[in-house]
């Protein structure tokens, strides 16, 4: 099979080199391709490539120039070679300089992995699951990745601050779908800055009042409202505005290959006439109804061990040290171990349903974690805010601490919110450390005593840069959005009770973006680039998020809070039925007067489309029309008619009844002549 695959590569006109590992027991093979492949891959595909600047960085697909036929005297050529933007700064660049790295990487990964013309047809993804194949994987550039991560801890700022340049560059190395996970975090740092700014100077009024339940909830309120309804909102325009610069905006959904999980009785495709396998619809839904019974029974037994630990809390504040403050710091630990163990499930139940698209895989697992760890993060904050006082637990009647539920939901929140931007910045540095050390014992139980020791980085400087990386995790862009997913659930959901939790949450924010970028380049495969013209779901996911919060902080306040005891129960519910329907008009509003798509980005689009299409199709722009050619080269007079002698003059019918009696009884008599006639 190895020599198989490698002829394979050849064949189809790669260039590959192969050697033996340190340990010769795996073949190390390094891919690429001439320019001249991939040029005509490039064609094939009708890969888009960027415009000079002169043609407004427009993209379009690549096309081989056509020096014209004979018989029409070469009047048909095309030149666009020069229409392209070289990416270099050379004065004679090379033939491939139209591709940037980012280009190069998805046009090879195409010819190893599609079945198309001169392609080599390969399943990676098959013989990835069977282990037949370690590692899969572009490499990593020295120069440009230590020019990216930078020298200085102010170059390293700019992962943070995310100026245009600095975007564009996470772009051209890693691809769309990180490039707007790194955009959003820096979005998200830029919209939090005034908030935490603000919570933390309302945070010494509540310190002065000694409690949040006071006259600085009710602007607050509304602030957090308004903040957590147009941060996405506003987000999906900011997108946009990248997504023309990087030619992803027209971006459509394209048929998508099956997973290598994916199993069942092998047909015809009906679209591709591939063979694939096939999973019939009514055994996916006994499938659904068991992942449906199997949440409800694991939301049942969370809930009931978060009861469990609030009643031990009660029970046991005074005989343990710190007092309630240890049973705080242990149900923060047990929500972070049980995400944990929610995001294995989760990914269990998702592989049980055997989806056959990664796409359709990844969606179904995002509302399984959403649901449960909403569940298990949030749980014993609503329990507080709304329950505590009101509902006997075990028929026991519970009071909050210090007679202030909105003091004891605060200082629950604070223990989540430090172990949550503690232990998951510690464990995303650590984790992959963690695992390397474990495939290493794994592999060789001898360095699994050494590991510790140093000697580690001698065995790694043995082995060749392509080895080093293949060792190292997947990077896992569903993880790390999951997690701030989380952190923006905390800081914006009791915002109201806790004005500190979002300047908390902007530290840690920062702290983690950093993180995730030394994570990324050091301790990470270089992952295959994904185009994107979105962050969806993810957008989608903080959007809900944010309504969620919007509507929680209210009710805190109309409905827990003392600021409203003189009211009615039936005043409070028209009062916030009002809110809420003031919100929705907002968001109406919002739409109508700010677009997703911003109107200078319509605009831009079709500037491009237009531009791209007098280039490809060597339209020159006219401003005057010049008409002595017609002056000069006419043969014949142009002679006027008088009316159109094509239309026919013809009369409008009109009903006459005398001529139609007169032509039916004409028509019987000739009936009844010719039957009379025929017998005779």
């Amino acid at each position: 099979q190895r020599e198989s695959i490698l002829k394979s590569l050849q064949n189809c006109g790669l260039h590959v080199f192969s050697y033996y590992s340190r340990d010769r027991d795996e073949i190390i093979v390094k891919i690429g391709a001439g320019a001249q492949k991939l040029r005509d891959t490039a064609a094939r595909m009708k890969y888009k490539l960027q415009l000079k600047k002169q043609y407004l960085g427009a993209y379009a697909e690549y096309r081989h120039d056509f020096p014209g036929r004979p018989e029409r005297n070469y009047k048909d050529r095309r030149v666009a070679s020069h229409l392209y933007q070289t990416h270099t700064e050379d004065d004679f660049p090379d033939s491939d300089a139209i591709f940037k790295t980012l280009d190069k990487i998805h046009l090879i990964h195409h010819i190893i992995t599609s079945k198309d013309k001169e392609c080599a047809g390969i399943p990676v993804g098959n013989l990835l699951h069977q282990g037949d194949l370690k590692a899969y994987l572009p490499l990593h550039e020295a120069s440009v990745l230590k020019e990216l991560m930078g020298d200085t801890w102010l170059q390293k700022f700019e992962w943070i601050r995310m100026p245009e340049e600095q975007a564009t560059k996470i772009r051209d190395y890693f691809g769309d779908r990180i490039a707007f996970y790194f955009l959003f975090m820096a979005w998200y740092v830029k919209w939090l800055f005034p908030i935490a700014a603000i919570g933390l100077a309302l945070q010494f009024i509540d310190v002065l009042a000694q409690t949040p339940d006071n006259m600085t909830a009710i602007p607050f309120c509304i602030l957090m409202a308004v903040w957590c309804t147009f941060l996405p909102y506003f987000w999906r325009r900011q997108e946009a505005k990248y997504a023309i610069g990087w030619g992803t905006l027209d971006l459509t959904d394209t048929l998508e290959s099956c997973r290598p999980q994916h199993s069942g009785e092998p047909r015809i495709n009906p679209v591709t006439a591939q063979v694939e396998p096939y999973f019939p619809w009514d055994q996916r839904v006994i499938r659904y109804a068991q992942t449906g019974v199997a949440l409800t029974a694991l939301s049942l037994v969370i809930a009931l061990c978060l009861t469990v630990l609030l009643y031990f809390r009660h029970q046991m504040k005074n005989e343990v040290s710190l007092g309630i403050v240890t049973f705080q710091f242990l149900t923060a630990m047990f929500v972070e171990l049980v995400n944990h163990c929610i995001s294995l499930v989760s990914k269990h139940l998702t592989e049980r349903e055997n989806h056959r698209t990664q796409s359709e895989h990844e969606k179904h697992m995002l509302w399984k974690v959403v649901w449960l760890k909403f569940l298990n993060s949030y749980f014993v904050l609503f329990y507080i805010a709304f329950f505590k006082v009101h509902v006997p637990l075990f028929g026991m009647q519970m009071q909050c601490l210090h007679g202030d539920c909105f003091v004891d939901l605060q200082s629950q929140l604070g223990m989540f919110v430090f172990c949550r931007l503690t232990f998951s910045s510690l464990m995303q540095w650590a984790h992959p450390k963690l695992r390397g050390w474990w495939h290493s014992c794994y592999r060789d139980n001898n360095h699994c005593l050494t590991y510790c020791h140093g000697v580690s980085l001698l065995e790694l400087a043995d082995m060749s840069a392509a080895e080093q990386q293949a060792k190292r995790e997947p990077y896992d862009s569903f993880a790390s959005f999951d997690d701030r997913l989380i952190t923006h659930g905390y800081a914006t959901l009791f915002a109201v009770t806790s004005p500190w939790v979002c300047a908390a949450t902007f530290l840690g924010i920062v702290v983690e973006v950093y993180v995730d970028m030394k994570s990324l380049c050091e301790a990470r495969q270089r992952p295959i680039p994904r185009s994107a013209k979105t962050n969806e779901p993810w957008s989608t996911a903080f959007d809900v998020y944010g309504a969620m919060a919007a509507s929680c902080n209210i009710i805190l306040l109309i409905f827990a809070s003392h600021e409203y005891d003189a009211w009615s129960f039936t005043e409070k519910l028209c009062f916030f039925v009002y809110i809420e329907h003031m919100l929705i008009v907002a968001r109406v509003l919002l739409k109508v007067l700010f677009p997703e798509v911003p109107r200078n980005v319509e605009l831009l689009q079709l500037k491009q489309d237009n531009m791209v299409h007098r280039c490809l199709e060597n339209i020159k722009v006219q401003q005057n029309m010049d008409t002595s050619m017609f002056r000069e080269n006419r043969e014949e007079n142009i002679e006027v008619f008088e009316h159109d002698i094509l239309d026919d003059d013809e009369a409008e019918p009109t009903l006459q009844l005398a001529a139609s009696a007169t032509a039916m009884y004409q028509g019987v008599v000739e009936a009844v002549m010719s039957t009379t006639a025929g017998p005779s």
